[in-house]
């Protein structure tokens, strides 16, 4: 009897795998989920929330998130094992993915424009000390600053970037730290509680510029991109497969205001599910832009 039900189990495992994987399944019921990629960035979740919330209340359409660094994000959207991802910045911080997988890709459109990355350090840090990158080249700031810059995930954009930061500016000696985003604003955090130097690799949209006093470094030699769009990408099979769900994402527009409001409902709540449904039933105006024929 043990036998038999360990049989059983492993069957409904390698079924369940199957199904997860996308092997063998054939073309795409009503009931079938949309995989929607994400990375745990506020800005990612506030966006990835509101769609989801979006599909499955208004469009009867099933969404589930799947978790994955970026890269494997394109890699997956363009095999196909994924759907869509919500998060792709152009023109610079994810260049490098969408050169290489871009032919196997569908860019359904912007979703917000007026992304930057950057390297920032609270306001108390003294400007006429810090105001740009080429400052933490001072003796006297690396020291303050550990020889440390507090950074994100290693797969990121802005991490691949700040990497280069560090060789144009010639900040040696300095340690890029990798780490993730509650790493980071863990570090801003402790920063703060004692007023001690920080810089970190950040964004924005981000819930941070509302909770901390912070500015970003002047970076004159333009290594961290200027002005960002955000991008959704599908596979090629998306709108065949999902078509009321791809005529919402043509339309599916938020600013920056937008974001950061629901970040920061979202963070202080731990609930971005129940932030982005607040957004949505408070903007009926919107609603009806994104559901538009």
């Amino acid at each position: 009897m043990v036998r038999n039900s360990l049989k059983s189990l492993v069957a409904k495992v390698a079924v369940s795998t199957v199904v997860a994987l996308g092997v063998g399944v054939g073309s795409a019921s009503a009931a079938e989920p949309i995989k929607l990629a994400i990375t745990d960035w506020a800005d990612v979740l506030a966006t990835a929330n509101v769609a989801r919330y979006v599909l499955e209340a208004k469009l009867n359409q099933p969404a589930k998130f799947v978790n994955a660094d970026i890269g494997i994000q394109f890699q997956g959207v363009a095999r196909g094992d994924l759907d869509i991802m919500v998060g792709g910045w152009l023109p610079v911080t994810h260049a490098v993915y969408y050169a290489k997988y871009k032919n196997d890709l569908d860019d359904v459109g912007v979703i917000y424009t007026g992304g930057r990355n950057g390297w920032a350090v609270p306001a108390y840090v003294p400007e006429s000390e810090v105001s740009s990158i080429a400052d933490l080249s001072k003796p006297e700031v690396k020291s303050k600053l550990d020889s440390t810059i507090q950074g994100i995930g290693p797969g990121s954009g802005l991490m691949q970037a700040s990497a280069k930061s560090v060789q144009a500016y010639d900040l040696t000696g300095y340690n890029l730290q990798s780490s993730s985003e509650a790493g980071m604003l863990a570090a801003v955090s402790r920063a703060y509680q004692t007023r001690q130097w920080v810089v970190a690799t950040v964004w924005s949209p981000h819930w941070l510029w509302q909770k901390w006093q912070m500015r970003y470094l002047k970076d004159p030699k333009g290594t961290l991109g200027g002005e960002e769009q955000v991008h959704a990408f599908a596979s090629k099979q998306f709108a065949s497969k999902f078509p009321r769900a791809d005529v919402f994402f043509k339309h599916f527009k938020l600013t920056l205001a937008d974001i950061e409001a629901i970040e920061l409902e979202g963070n202080s709540t731990n609930d971005y599910a129940t932030a982005a449904k607040k957004f949505v039933d408070a903007h009926p105006d919107k609603l009806q832009a994104w559901l538009q024929q």
